[in-house]
């Protein structure tokens, strides 16, 4: 394990000192923006209803774009080597999107990331009761069919985010029953309520002054589930699977007895490596793996690192699990679904550990 440890943080240090390809990401960045803003303005334009249908789902697209190229990776600090530069660029994107990113933060970056799959610790396993997607949460009845009304439910899902679920974690401190959310500083406090502002007077009030409450309602709708369906089928395909482990640890510390480079293995699926086009819409988040034990690493790099992590994680006996297209990834998600909708599947793995020296290298890569 300290080897594939070495190998991965001597690559990581390789591709730190090479240039990312800064046009091409920038490039990528102006595109989306750009595909936002004209599908936001075109609305205002647009003198026919299915014309305008099709804006709203193109809004929508430009959306998860913004969200999977900007605002994901910015939020990483894997953009540019600038901190400022990184700091700007999730504050616009958060501003247009309307997500928090000092919660957003502490949510991703630090408890998905270090705690990948872990009950309690995860919150992308957290649906509020809507849906089962562990083994560890208890079982209900109302689960039995959750493999057909999922897509609704994930439909809402940066309805929720935005509007209803960054409020109560601010307000309550804390981002699930589990896990308390840090002390915000003046400066977080600030920045929460300017980007909530600007994007509620971008999305909502200038919006209702221009159109009737019927069609304003209708195009945000959905716009919003266009976004929240393709977030949902990109993000969901990384680790609730049928090859997914889902390990249980100390209620208490979130510790695991295998290390942290080996949960991310054992928890995360790649889809798709050969779509280059999704590759590139999806900010490279079809390598989870990749982008699990090198997040600041820029995405670009992700295709060239796939397969250094695969060779090594074969050669010492790990797992490296990948689904070859994003059809058969997103089949096997429902696949898992599914299964966690019957009672007999319950349970996770036995209690594990995570040493010190796991946590300090878990905690350098992120």
């Amino acid at each position: 394990m300290r080897i594939l440890k070495a190998r991965v943080a001597e690559a990581q240090a390789k591709v730190a000192k090479s240039k990312a390809p800064v046009a091409q990401t920038y490039l990528s960045i102006t595109f989306f923006l750009t595909w936002f803003f004209l599908s936001y303005f075109g609305l205002y334009y647009s003198t026919n209803a299915f014309a305008s249908i099709l804006i709203c789902i193109s809004l929508g697209f430009a959306i998860a774009g913004l969200g999977f190229n900007v605002f994901h990776d910015s939020i990483h600090g894997s953009i540019s080597k600038h901190a400022w530069a990184n700091r700007v660029l999730a504050f616009l994107s958060c501003s247009i999107l309307g997500p928090s990113r000092v919660i957003w933060k502490h949510k991703h970056n630090y408890l998905h990331h270090q705690f990948t799959n872990i009950q309690d610790w995860d919150d992308d396993l957290e649906t509020r009761g809507a849906l089962r997607l562990s083994p560890s949460q208890p079982w209900l009845e109302k689960y039995r069919f959750q493999n057909i009304y999922a897509p609704f439910i994930y439909a809402l899902t940066t309805l929720e985010w935005v509007f209803f679920n960054d409020f109560v974690r601010y307000f309550k401190k804390k981002i699930n029953p589990s896990q308390r959310l840090p002390r915000l500083t003046v400066g977080d406090h600030v920045e929460f309520w300017i980007s909530k502002i600007i994007c509620i007077v971008f999305t909502v009030v200038l919006p209702l002054h221009y159109f009737s409450v019927p069609a304003f309602i209708l195009g945000f709708l959905i716009a919003h589930s266009v976004a929240s369906i393709i977030l949902a089928v990109v993000f969901q395909l990384a680790h609730v699977m049928n090859e997914s482990q889902f390990p249980i640890s100390d209620p208490s510390s979130g510790k695991m007895n295998m290390d942290w480079v080996h949960l991310q293995l054992a928890t995360t699926v790649n889809f798709a490596p050969t779509n280059r086009l999704l590759n590139w819409y999806c900010g490279g988040l079809n390598f989870q793996i990749e982008h699990h034990l090198l997040p600041r690493i820029h995405h670009s790099h992700y295709r060239n690192l796939a397969h250094i992590v695969e060779t090594t994680a074969k050669e010492f006996g790990y797992p490296y699990h990948t689904q070859p297209t994003h059809w058969h990834a997103i089949r096997d998600h429902f696949g898992m679904l599914k299964k966690l909708s019957r009672p007999s599947l319950d349970e996770g793995t036995e209690q594990q550990e995570v040493g010190d020296s796991e946590e300090q290298f878990a905690s350098e890569m992120l």
